[in-house]
């Protein structure tokens, strides 16, 4: 099964949720599942066969479910504090619906009317929902103030299908409580960073760990030529977290200690953390995760050269956490030919890996089909893999 998520943020900008997107395989695009059937599986699949903490990172996982399911009381089977039960709104709310909507509120569960249009058809399901969704670019505006204006005291309302910063802050002002769509991924108006602010020493240490071999002598050389991160290492040798027993004499006996994989989570985490926001979180945290995508497939697929994989996903994001052009962006930073072509849209292999993988994050199962990769790989081994991506980043606070 392909389980996507997309996330959904309050007015602060903090995560409030996921949305989660379902597909079963890359070749069922036609295969004209139903709602029920789509619902079920991937419920089955996130709440069973998975760990929902996996997809959702501890946010909530908001739902879709048919009215035929809400009827079922299907919704129950799921932990109230997890969930948002989304009650699609193709057709005039049944009074099943109605009163399975009221049990689902009694029993603690959050209720969100999707594909909301306001019309009679649906004014007896209102009083009985949480959040109302709207698909933001196609209702009217003054549709949508007015019915914020009238409801907006009792209900909290989701502008859907915010793609750009423009659309977010309208919708602000507006008075919605939740936003969703690729927005966020969009740069802010704010003043360009320099390219100082990515620590380049932690940049070549980062290549030096994703070596088949580290050679900690190398790296440790790095590192005692700046002052900044040997204080860092040193405090993380001796943080809680590793506790130090005896006395750490020198660098490279540090590294030592520590281990190459938990070295590479902590240096990843340490070259974005310069230009971190509340702004960019979620795009940092996403870029973390196309990266280490990026990595596992490339060691799936047989590719050499990992961390130029990591290295392309990582940075997909760079011109916009920066506000600079790419190619001003790539000219003072030590990446491979390849990852600085396929960052600035050339077609290679990493970039063609890359693009099935902003596929993939949008819902385009189509095109993320078109790149054959997921294909290659199979259905499992690639949620396997979105998977572990998702549980490190989210292990490095992201």
């Amino acid at each position: 099964v392909y389980i996507a998520r997309q996330p959904i943020f309050d007015r602060n900008l903090r995560v409030h949720g996921y949305e989660l997107l379902y597909r079963r395989d890359t070749h069922n695009f036609f295969s004209g599942i139903d709602d029920n059937q789509a619902t079920s599986e991937l419920i089955y699949n996130t709440f069973v066969v998975m760990d929902p903490q996996d997809i959702t990172g501890g946010s909530l996982a908001f739902i879709n479910f048919s009215k035929d399911l809400i009827d079922s009381d299907i919704p129950f089977l799921l932990p109230p504090q997890k969930v948002v039960i989304e009650v699609l709104e193709r057709e005039e709310a049944s009074q099943a619906t109605i009163e399975a909507c009221k049990r689902l509120r009694a029993g603690g569960y959050t209720i969100a009317l999707d594909d909301f249009i306001y019309d009679d058809s649906n004014k007896a399901l209102i009083d009985h929902v949480d959040i109302i969704k709207v698909e933001y670019p196609m209702v009217d505006l003054s549709i949508q103030q007015r019915l914020i204006g009238e409801m907006g005291s009792k209900t909290k309302f989701l502008a859907e299908k915010i793609e750009t910063r423009e659309d977010y802050n309208s919708a602000v002002n507006m008075g919605y409580d939740y936003f969703q769509g690729f927005f966020f991924s969009k740069p802010a108006m704010l003043g360009s960073k320099e390219i100082s602010s990515l620590d380049v020493n932690v940049l070549r240490v980062l290549k030096e760990l994703n070596c088949p071999d580290p050679d900690y002598k190398a790296i440790s050389l790095i590192i005692e030529c700046d002052m900044g991160i040997s204080y860092k290492l040193l405090k993380l040798v001796n943080s809680v977290y590793y506790g130090a027993r005896s006395r750490i004499k020198t660098i490279q006996h540090a590294l030592v200690y520590v281990g190459s994989n938990d070295l590479y989570q902590w240096f990843s985490l340490m070259l974005l953390n310069g230009i971190q926001s509340l702004e960019n979180s979620e795009m940092i945290r996403l870029s973390l995760v196309r990266g280490k995508i990026m990595e596992l497939m490339a060691e799936e697929l047989g590719y050499q050269d990992k961390a130029e994989y990591f290295f392309t996903g990582m940075f997909s994001f760079i011109d916009v956490l920066l506000n600079k052009p790419m190619e001003e962006l790539l000219d003072g930073l030590p990446l491979t030919d390849n990852v600085k072509d396929a960052l600035l849209g050339y077609d290679n292999e990493h970039r063609v890996i890359l693009d099935s993988i902003i596929a993939y994050e949008a819902g385009d199962w189509e095109g993320a089909e078109r790149k054959h990769h997921l294909n290659k790989i199979g259905v499992n081994a690639f949620m396997e893999i979105y998977l572990k991506a998702l549980k490190w980043a989210e292990r490095l606070n992201y």
